[in-house]
């Protein structure tokens, strides 16, 4: 492989692993909120709880889940 191509695959791979730990972040900022759970499912964050969008329009907390800030 081409130094060039060694180069890109090590950063798809630093890439994704960055990509696991922020989605892992992301699932545990929401366990901690009551009434409402959070899994990984392959590259996406599911959020689960009784009435989620009615507390989502309610609740900034769970509004700035996953905010990145500057």
């Amino acid at each position: 492989m081409s130094g060039f191509g060694e180069v890109l695959r090590r950063g798809a791979v630093a890439g994704e692993a960055l990509a696991d730990r922020r989605r892992s972040g992301i699932a545990a900022e929401v366990e901690a909120l009551r009434g409402v759970s959070a899994h990984v499912e392959v590259d996406e964050v599911v959020l689960e709880g009784r009435g989620l969008l009615d507390r989502w329009l309610r609740d900034a907390s769970l509004r700035n889940i996953g905010r990145v800030r500057p």
